[in-house]
């Protein structure tokens, strides 16, 4: 089976030992909204704002559901930070390249 959002987050629900029923409810939704998110008979996509709520319930990382990839609480802000400012990616790249410059001489 192809690793997909609902797979990662179905995975990470157990594997922090809570319910889907019990994510559901703590992130303030319906008793089986989850299920029917997960349910693979059912095309239902959440809503971004709903996923946050529910990956924020779970005790799980949105990036770790969304992209299968673990994200620190650092790397995390940093994205936050460069999201709203083309001029601050622009200048962080730049000094990330030259500094690969810098360690490949």
């Amino acid at each position: 089976m192809k690793e997909t959002w609902k797979t990662r987050l179905r995975d990470g629900i157990k594997a922090k030992g809570k319910s889907q029923r019990e994510v559901s409810l703590a992130a303030g939704m319906a008793p089986g909204y989850v299920n029917s998110l997960l349910n693979e008979n059912e095309n239902k996509d959440p809503t971004i704002n709903n996923l946050i709520r529910i990956v924020k319930a779970a005790g799980l990382s949105l990036y770790q559901v969304l992209y299968g990839v673990e994200v620190d609480q650092e790397t995390e802000e940093i994205i936050r930070r460069l999201q709203g400012s083309p001029q601050s990616r622009a200048a962080l790249l730049q000094i990330l390249k030259d500094r690969a410059t810098e360690d490949a001489e």
